[in-house]
């Protein structure tokens, strides 16, 4: 069976991995699923534009403190009950929402929903580096991604069915039926998950992480340059994609008649696609370095806000689409295999913890600052030209990450 596949895919670690691509479905149906049941909650609770914003970004703050925090914690106390936690306590959230009755209540609800998404994902991410070798973390974290993509596909297909169904209370439906999914799959986690490997389920080779406790505090994991310097990437990946995201379908269809029809499909497109994202550039990274494969995603998204700018007609969209899928869980994957790179191993939670303020950061600021051009040019245009900037700042950081050598695969 080896041959067939990793060896450690038939040990302990294969149940870790397994678990991470659970979690990180969890967390992503609660990340995009409030922007596909806005427009119905807000009919519902008969919320204003200025309170859906304030829903949106309070999540997305909380969530980036959240991230901080439990990746801080996480070395000190242990990831297993963190992350099954924090994972059961976002389903309660997610049912809580379905439930509220006013704005004020969905606000707090909002809060916990970003509060546990945060604490239970990047003591995941963190916990995929003492279970796998330096070779193999690329793969690892690609394939924990891809219950990320399966999110954003299974959302994007079942959210607008289900408040089809009912427009008055299908969005309820909807966090109702994904909060008991995430309860599930929070219970699994706190029975399964393992802090580090045992002898008996270490990967099979000889330099193989040995077991570590807990107590420290991850103070080596904010010294790091190299953490510093992943965590600017990811803050360039956030901001680029930040803009692609908010200001993709307006683009095309205000500025250049393009068909909402046609925008659909393209979305449709690049999510079907990010399913293999991750599987592409975890193990890319592996071999070509993740310097190396963050130049090379940085490059090809580069070109993608290029065209988009520069070239929006639909045989241009379309082959940008096609790339933009097939990178748009790069960065991701690339941060979570690096998290344990240049730190022991024990403390990457804490090391992805800060690249994750740093995709949060660049994911917020850039769409206000496109925006704001926008209104003063009268053309999104520019802030696609914003985009490519993020994107060659991210090639030279990924070629200056490129002389940082990663630690032994040892904690």
């Amino acid at each position: 069976m080896g041959r067939l596949a990793p060896d450690w895919l038939w040990t302990y670690a294969g149940v870790i991995l397994l678990v991470s691509i659970l979690v990180n479905l969890a967390t992503s149906l609660a990340h995009y699923t409030p922007n596909l049941t806005l427009p119905a909650m807000r009919d519902s609770l008969r919320l204003s534009y200025t309170q859906v914003g304030v829903l949106v970004t309070g999540a997305g703050v909380v969530r980036m403190a959240s991230s901080l925090a439990f990746g801080t914690l996480a070395p000190r106390y242990g990831s297993r009950a963190i992350i099954g936690i924090t994972t059961i306590g976002l389903g309660a959230a997610m049912l809580f929402l379905g439930a509220a009755p006013t704005f004020s209540v969905a606000l707090v609800a909002m809060a916990l929903v970003g509060f546990s998404s945060g604490g239970a994902l990047t003591p995941m991410m963190g916990l995929l580096s003492p279970w796998f070798l330096l070779r193999d973390r690329g793969l690892a974290a690609g394939l924990a991604a891809t219950g990320g993509s399966v999110a954003f596909v299974a959302a994007g297909v079942l959210v607008p069915w289900l408040t089809g169904r009912s427009p008055t209370d299908g969005w309820r439906h909807t966090w109702y039926i994904f909060g008991v999914v995430v309860l599930v799959v929070g219970v699994l986690a706190l029975f399964l998950l393992r802090d580090r490997p045992q002898a008996s389920s270490r990967p099979p080779h000889p330099a193989a992480s040995r077991p570590t406790g807990f107590g420290a505090w991850p103070l080596a994991a904010y010294r790091s340059p190299a953490v510093w310097l992943v965590t600017a990437l990811a803050f360039c990946s956030g901001w680029s994609q930040g803009i692609f995201s908010t200001f993709f379908g307006s683009y095309l269809a205000q500025e250049h008649g393009i068909s909402l029809a046609v925008v659909g499909q393209l979305l449709v497109l690049m999510g079907v696609l990010s399913v293999a994202s991750g599987v592409l550039w975890g193990p890319a990274s592996d071999r070509l370095g993740r310097g190396q494969a963050f130049l090379l995603s940085f490059l090809l998204q580069g070109l993608v806000y290029a065209m988009f700018w520069l070239m929006p007609s639909v045989g241009p969209l379309i082959v940008s689409s096609v790339v933009m899928g097939l990178t748009l869980r790069a960065g991701y994957t690339i941060c979570a295999a690096a998290a344990g790179d240049y730190v022991p191993a024990q403390f990457s939670a804490a090391a992805f913890g800060l690249m994750s303020v740093g995709a949060g950061l660049g994911s917020s600021v850039s769409p206000v600052l496109a925006g704001v051009i926008a209104d003063a040019t009268g053309t999104l245009g520019w802030g696609f030209a914003l985009a490519v900037a993020g994107a060659v700042a991210g090639i030279a950081g990924g070629f200056l990450l490129h002389c940082f050598p990663a630690r032994p695969s040892q904690p």
